[in-house]
């Protein structure tokens, strides 16, 4: 119930289209009722062949015998076509009143649902955007992207039916039994005496449903994790020849998911059986007991039992929506239940901080007895770390794979906090710095270039603000880019594919770099920018390279050591450490862990 009100909180910015749905669902229900009531007058006041007699209006108990009175005094001052005539033309007056009420519920209820629904999808997509980089590390994309789409859908449906039959079949429903007791107080309590039993029935079949529509998210995250993760690997796949066989798994899974689907609709459609038996045990006991009363005992008379048996018909078919709403509202908690987990998360730790704006890098980075590990349970990845960068230099990061070169990168771009120890830039800790005006501060081009299904242009200027095409075509020039886009026909207009696939690696790695240009960053981290390219490519990007790093300060993570040996300073990272600092030749000197790498890759000596 806590989920459902929580879902319920996004509909407060529009209560007051939900004042006017709910007034006009009462409306609705009351020109209904009314329908019904002249439909039950014209069988039993018109057609029948005994003259109707006015009761004495001082002997009446009930609203409903007055309002009977009232009809009755003015039907039976016509003649028998001047009924009929009058009983249409109100029966169609308040079919068109009704059906006016309805539209009106409709389109306000409508635009409540699909608002707060999208409401929820910027939320949640919003929170995903601020998480930190750690959760996308524990998270598989699929999942997050079903709980995105497939969750947020199974909310939207549940709204869809709950609003809609809430509103106006409880609404509805109150009417009928007001009209019901006004007929035969009697008869009505054997009818509400039957209500618990029929809630117990559906609310055991409804939270079932809720258990297997979870179960339905999470095989749904599975399969949209394994669609994902095999169409973005598609050329591994038909390299190896395994096309077939993850069309077997994705056969597998698919199947599971349909099973679980398959149990979760099988009890939906145990609802309305469940409703219909109920429903008719009741009509057959009301029948029977009524009938009674009309036959045998003369407590109730034939006309008032129709009436009263046409609203009970009335009642039963928004008490079978109501129910089976209720058990969609099992599946949109269901869903909720997922995409709230989503919202509970933490933000970016210090998100939530008044924290300094800081525009400039103006003398020094200091690394201070810093200590990371992904987990808290996990090894350090990164041990007393103690290193300086000044403004202007050119700083190398090389050792084997899994050294800590990256996560050294990662800490500086403030991805994540260090577990202790600190990071200073010009004397202030990272921690009392935005975010935001630290990653202003440096550029990113990384090793598999990073670029969105969209114009070369708006990759380019992704980030940068305020930029016209003079300068776009500027940062193309530097990167070594601007001949291609000549060539091409739509120039910066051309779309590029779901990860610059349209490209080459050269080229999207030139892209990436003229994206780094145009933001004009004091601080450049260069992860490895060259390694996966050939080498005409290579010499191509490297000369864009040369061109950006200009009057930076630079941080390269390299595998190829012949791509800086002009270094200021080279780090030497080995087992989560800092062992050796220093310029190329002196680190040659050493005839340490550098000198190694460099007569392992080249077979250096240190007059190479």
């Amino acid at each position: 119930m806590k989920t459902f009100l929580r879902l319920l909180t996004f509909t407060k910015p529009y209560w007051y289209k939900v004042v006017i749905a709910f007034i006009a669902s009462i409306l609705f229900a009351i020109f209904n009722a009314a329908s019904l009531w002249i439909v039950s007058s014209l069988i039993d006041t018109i057609i029948s062949s005994e003259p109707k007699q006015l009761s004495d209006y001082n002997t009446l108990s009930s609203i409903y015998k007055k309002i009977e009175f009232y009809f009755n005094q003015y039907v039976l001052g016509l003649n028998k076509i001047d009924q009929l005539k009058f009983v249409c033309y109100s029966l169609f007056a308040t079919f068109i009143i009704k059906n006016i009420f309805y539209y009106i519920n409709w389109v306000y209820l409508a635009f409540v649902e699909l608002k707060s629904i999208n409401d929820i999808r910027n939320e949640l997509f919003s929170k995903i955007q601020k998480y930190q980089i750690s959760f996308f590390d524990k998270n598989k994309s699929g999942e997050v992207v079903s709980i995105m789409l497939n969750d947020v859908n199974m909310i939207a449906a549940s709204f869809q039916k709950t609003f809609q039959i809430f509103f106006h079949e409880t609404i509805s429903m109150l009417i009928m039994l007001v009209l019901l007791f006004s007929i035969s107080y009697e008869l009505t309590l054997l009818v509400i005496i039957t209500m618990p039993v029929a809630a117990f029935i559906i609310n055991k079949v409804s939270q079932s449903i809720k258990r297997r529509a979870l179960r339905v998210s999470y095989k749904g995250a599975d399969i949209t994790n394994i669609v994902i993760e095999k169409i973005s690997a598609v050329k591994i796949v038909k390299a190896f020849n395994m096309t077939q066989n993850e069309i077997k798994k994705f056969i597998k899974s698919n199947f599971k998911f349909f099973q679980l689907h398959l149990r979760q609709r099988s009890l939906l459609g145990v609802i309305t059986p469940i409703n219909d038996i109920i429903g008719v045990s009741l009509a057959c006991l009301l029948l029977w007991y009524g009938g009674r009363q009309v036959l045998l005992f003369n407590q109730m008379s034939s006309d008032d039992f129709l009436r009263f048996i046409i609203f009970l018909f009335a009642l039963l078919q928004p008490a079978r929506k109501l129910s089976g709403g209720i058990a969609f509202v099992q599946q949109g908690i269901a869903g909720a239940t997922r995409v709230f987990s989503l919202l509970d998360l933490d933000l970016e730790k210090k998100d939530n901080l008044i924290l300094n704006k800081k525009n400039s890098f103006d003398k020094v980075i200091q690394f201070k007895n810093v200590n990371f590990k992904y987990d808290k349970d996990g090894s350090y990845i990164l041990k007393n770390i103690n290193a300086k960068i000044l403004k202007g230099e050119k700083i190398a990061l090389v050792g084997p794979s899994g050294s800590g070169k990256t996560t050294f990168a990662n800490l500086l771009l403030d991805y994540y906090e260090p577990f202790s120890g600190t990071i200073d830039i010009d004397g202030i800790d990272y921690k009392k710095i935005k975010t935001s005006s630290i990653r202003n501060m440096i550029g990113l081009v990384t090793q598999e270039p990073i670029l969105f299904n969209d114009t070369i242009k708006n990759n380019i200027m992704y980030g940068s603000n305020h930029i016209n095409e003079e300068q776009i075509y500027n940062a193309t020039k530097i990167a070594n880019i601007y001949d291609y886009i000549n060539s091409i026909k739509d120039k910066l207009d051309t779309n590029i594919g779901e990860k610059g696939t349209k490209l080459s690696g050269g080229q999207k790695q030139r892209i990436s770099i003229a994206r780094a240009i145009l933001k004009n960053p004091p601080i450049l981290v260069l992860d490895e920018a060259t390694s996966s390219l050939d080498s005409e490519s290579e010499l191509k990007v490297q000369n864009a390279i040369n061109n950006l790093v200009k009057d930076r300060t630079v941080i390269i993570i390299a595998h190829r050591l012949s791509t800086i040996k002009d270094a200021d300073k080279i780090f030497v990272f080995n087992n989560g450490s800092i062992e050796e600092v220093g310029s190329h030749d002196d680190l040659l000197d050493k005839k340490g862990i550098y000198s190694r790498l460099c007569s392992i890759q080249f077979g250096l000596n240190k007059d190479e």
